[in-house]
This record gives C-alpha cells, structure tokens and sequence, in this order.
C-alpha cells in the first residue's frame, strides 16, 4: 500500500472535527489519509480517543509527523501556536489555516523561511458534504502542493481559489452566509408562529422551503432575480411582502451587514500584528 497522507488537525472543534470527518478514509492518488488530533480540551480529547481510526497527539509530536497540518484555532491563538510548532515542521510540510482574518504574512512571519502555507475559509455545510471553502495558496506553494489540499477538501466542498485580496468577500459571503439563511429562518419561522402555525410545522416548512429553493439556484445560480420575479404576480401575495423589503431596505441591510463582516476581518488582521 503506498505511503499515507499524514494529516495533523490542531483543533478538534466544530470546524475541525467537521474537517478530520471528511479526511477520514480519503484516497487521494492512490494514498490512503492518517489522521492525527490535537485537542487542548480533555473532555473533547477523551472523545477523539474513542474515535476509530484517529490518533489524540501532543502538537510537537502530530506536526513532526505530518504532511498537512491543519490550524482549527481560533484566529487570535493562531501565531502562538505557530510559533509554537515552527521548530517541529517538516521542511516539506504544508500549513492550512481556516482562521478568518489571520494574513499569509503574518503567519509567514511566525515560521521558517520557505514554509508553505495556505489560507481556507470553510463553512459549516461542509459536515454535512455540501460546503463552499475559500483557498488562497501562499507564495511558497507548488501547485501539486495547492492539488492535494483541494483534493482532501473537495469530497467535503466546493473548492474556489481567490486571491488574497478576496477571501475577506468570500468569509463575509459563503464563510458566514450560512449564518444569515439560518437567521431568516428564524425569523420566518417566528412569523409563521404569529400567523397561527404550529412552532413545529413553521420550522417544517420553513427547512423545506430552504432545500427546495437552493436547490433551484443551484441549477441556475446567476439568476436569482429571476427566480424572484417567476413567483412574484403583479399585485399578488408575493409581491406584498417583497414590497416590505423593498421600504425597508432589505438589500441595503446586507450590503451593510456583509460589509461590517468585512471590516471586522480587518481588524482582526491588524489585532494579530
């Protein structure tokens, strides 16, 4: 058998552990992974014990032995822990952070010369295999080096390289946008529970109505405004809602909602020097 893909996850929390479900028992080119966690928390690392298939190791030890080490802390532990594991990194050994705001500099700045590191933006559909990951490669990369990180992610995503001038417009629409369909949801579901419906039935619907819309722009993903107006009549029940929108400025209330994302991004660059 040949030689596994030695994948070192440092950070075994949501997004991480989503990450090692979608590595586990990945081929890529005929190369089976191995996967090693390392999780600070002991309830949690306890947890990845009973794992088949994973390894819990100490940072140095997991990094020592990895092809691919992947960064699921949060953004503002991520240059501790860099400079934590720099001694302990193959020289070979590609670096992949999924922390918002954290610049290739400045994780350049906390490791050896000639490291190669990437930065992801992944969103939380991706445990479910359905996605969307931002990659920007780092100037040291190879492109089989960007291949093999997009072929261990893609079975989990659809994978869209930007450069790094975008990924903060990437983190504040698929990175986050998940986070703003679940907050319509909500409250469509609370609208619905004021118009009589069952908190349970509400929910239903509003879940279904979801699936099913995605999924019609997902066949045509440009044309979203048509499939507004195709069930918006004239004068209809549709159009009186889409109306109260329109007086309140739902497009400008996104567009300044995703801009605050943003700027946000930014500021977390500038607060990790």
């Amino acid at each position: 058998m040949s030689e596994p893909i030695r994948i070192a996850m440092v950070g075994g929390g949501v997004m991480g552990g989503a990450l090692v479900d979608g590595f586990l028992g990945a081929v890529v080119d005929g190369r089976p992974t191995q996967v090693s966690v390392v999780e600070a928390d002991p309830v949690r690392a306890d947890a990845w014990r009973q794992r088949e298939g994973i390894e819990v190791a100490r940072l140095e030890q997991a990094v020592a032995e990895a092809a691919v080490v992947v960064l699921a802390v949060k953004p503002h532990q991520i240059i501790e822990v860099l400079g934590e594991m720099a001694s302990s990194l193959a020289s070979d050994a590609i670096v992949v952070s999924i922390a918002a705001g954290i610049t290739l500099d400045a994780m350049q700045a906390a490791v050896p010369t000639g490291t190669s590191i990437i930065r992801t933006m992944p969103n939380t559909p991706t445990k479910v295999g359905k996605g969307v990951i931002g990659l920007v490669a780092g100037g040291n990369c190879s492109r089989e080096q960007v291949a093999l990180v997009s072929s261990l992610l893609q079975p989990m995503a659809l994978v869209v390289e930007v450069p790094e001038e975008q990924i903060d417009a990437l983190t504040a629409t698929s990175g986050s946008g998940p986070a703003y369909v679940f907050y319509l949801a909500e409250a469509m579901r609370r609208g619905a529970e004021e118009l009589g419906l069952p908190s349970s039935i509400a929910a239903t619907l509003v879940a279904k109505t979801f699936v099913g819309a995605a999924e019609l722009l997902t066949g045509d993903p440009a044309d979203a405004e048509g499939l507004r107006a195709s069930v918006t009549s004239k004068g209809g029940t549709t159009a009186a809602a889409i109306a109260v929108f329109e007086e309140e400025d739902m497009r400008g209330i996104v567009a300044r909602a995703m801009n605050a994302n943003v700027q946000r991004s930014i500021e977390m660059a500038d607060e990790s020097g």
